[in-house]
């Protein structure tokens, strides 16, 4: 797993410890499990950034975070979501789209509610 996508999982679990984070896939073997909340992370973007000296001296980093509310969750969604984006600003993540609710319409029993947020960092290189 990329180091930053590392510290975007670190975020969430810290925040959420009951939340379980992937990394580009769900496994299989609890994609289904509709009563807990799961939180999928991919990579969105890793562009160079910063040229001087004939180089470029950063990556700018991408994260989609996906998150897969319980049918359980007795929360407040919005607020769960202010507190991650506000964590992640204060690592120096930005927070690039923060699209509406919807409800996974692909189960047909109880349905999920989804919540879809990017967030982009600047990371300085030393190499």
């Amino acid at each position: 797993m990329a180091r930053y996508i590392e510290e975007v999982a670190d975020v969430i679990s810290d925040l959420n410890p009951d939340f379980e984070v992937y990394v580009d896939k769900i496994p299989d073997e609890t994609i289904d499990d509709v009563h807990v909340t799961q939180v999928l992370l991919t990579e969105s973007l890793m562009e160079n950034e910063l040229y001087g000296d004939m180089t470029f001296n950063a990556i700018d980093a991408g994260v989609d975070i996906q998150i897969f509310y319980s049918v359980d969750f007795t929360g407040d969604m919005q607020l769960t979501e202010i507190k991650l984006m506000k964590e992640l600003e204060a690592r120096n993540w930005r927070t690039i789209n923060s699209e509406p609710h919807y409800l996974d319409l692909s189960q047909t029993d109880e349905q999920q509610m989804i919540k879809n947020i990017e967030v982009r960092k600047v990371i300085e290189i030393d190499v």
